[in-house]
């Protein structure tokens, strides 16, 4: 006998900066490599995002679209770097016209990044090269930002209901928010506010074109490194990046490097990639930034996303008054119809997902294909794959050192 969950909080509306959503299961984002490398909308990946729709998520983040990065050894122009008209996704417009055909009441923001690029705010060594990589100048930094706002005004004219900027597990804007990274000495860095002023840039100037569309933002509340953002001073930056002007915090953590510590020091098994735990076996492993929002007093809401694995205990965290959105990922690879599933009271209240992680194997390995595809659940759909995925990684940490 099922029991609907109709009355559930978790399925009641919630709201970002106006934006009305139905309920507060979001989908978070999940990279999206095969529209990436061809440039071009797919069919299988609108498909995708309909089957999203129709599962019941109150909102999907899409994976994220790059707006600047360096050139490619492989690609033929001379010019360094590729800026947002040059990396924009052909039939972008397609993705948002399609969740909204699917589902009216289902939003879908775009996520959006920094590409590959061998620079950070400050100039240091790392696990993945053997050369330091190349302090940003002042004008590199402000080109960085106009391509945001680029992006930012694109996304509203291709009808985004709003855009989260990419500030976590590692990538450029989340190496200004860390003081491991962030390490400069003039007006984006040294302080809180100084290395949350790239954040403030980018808002403050998309508000000019955009007036008061939703702007949110992911960031790390660890770097589960020592000296990097951590539960101490979480709260003072996630201060500064209110008042930066975004209108919702997603909670996530976990710098790549990371990954080069021992699963004693971590408390996880260090497996790409690491805001994405494995063996979440036990209830007190779900859920596992909840103690980081409850740090958090902040004017915006906050969505967390991480290890959230059961529908009880997600409605606790809602009705407890510290998160007011749960975020899912890899749950809805494998499952996209779980919150109607959830919501009608059908089946079991945890996901068929079991976070072994195969599907990040899907992501960059991408296996007898050669580009990449849509990410899917190999540990359900390929046994001998999810067989290979699984020895990748554990393995990937040493062939990391071997490479380098």
């Amino acid at each position: 006998m099922s029991m609907d969950r109709n009355h559930y909080k978790i399925f009641s509306e919630g709201a970002i900066a106006g934006l009305a959503i139905s309920n507060r299961l979001i989908r978070s984002a999940t990279w999206d490599p095969s529209i990436l490398a061809t440039r071009q909308m797919t069919d299988e990946v609108l498909n995708l995002y309909r089957n999203l729709a129709l599962g019941g998520v109150g909102a999907i983040i899409t994976g994220g679209f790059p707006v600047y990065r360096e050139r490619f050894p492989e690609e033929d122009s001379g010019q360094p770097v590729r800026l947002y008209a040059d990396l924009r996704v052909n039939g972008l417009e397609k993705l948002a016209e399609t969740v909204h055909q699917a589902r009216s009441d289902c939003k879908v923001i775009a996520q959006l990044e920094v590409g590959y690029v061998d620079v950070g705010p400050s100039s240091m060594s790392t696990p993945f090269s053997n050369e330091p990589v190349r302090e940003l100048s002042l004008e590199e930094i402000e080109q960085i930002v106009a391509c945001f706002v680029d992006a930012i005004t694109d996304m509203q004219a291709s009808g985004f209901d709003g855009v989260q900027l990419h500030a976590a597990h590692g990538g450029l804007l989340s190496r200004f928010l860390s003081t491991c990274t962030n390490q400069r000495e003039d007006e984006f860095g040294s302080t809180p506010e100084k290395r949350s002023r790239i954040i403030r840039e980018i808002v403050t100037r998309a508000r000019g074109r955009v007036g008061d569309f939703p702007i949110l933002i992911k960031m790390n509340c660890t770097d589960y490194i020592v000296g990097g953002v951590d539960i101490e001073n979480l709260p003072a930056l996630a201060q500064k990046i209110v008042r930066a002007g975004v209108d919702a915090i997603e909670l996530s953590g976990g710098m790549w490097e990371c990954l080069f510590r021992s699963e004693e020091e971590l408390g996880f098994r260090p497996v790409p990639a690491p805001e994405s735990h494995t063996r979440i076996r036990k209830p007190e492993q779900q859920s596992y930034f909840l103690r980081y929002a409850e740090k958090l007093d902040l004017a915006v809401p906050i969505i967390l996303v991480g290890g959230n694995r059961d529908i009880e205990k997600l409605e606790e965290i809602l009705q407890g008054g510290k998160v007011d959105f749960i975020a899912l990922c890899r749950p809805l690879i494998r499952e996209p119809h779980l919150p109607n599933r959830w919501r009608a009271g059908i089946g079991k209240r945890v996901p068929e997902c079991v976070s072994c992680n195969s599907c990040i194997y899907a992501m960059y390995v991408h296996p007898g294909k050669p580009e990449p595809g849509l990410v899917t659940c190999i540990c359900k759909a390929d046994k001998k794959q999810h067989q290979q995925a699984q020895k990748w990684l554990a393995t990937w940490r040493e062939n990391q050192k071997k490479s380098e």
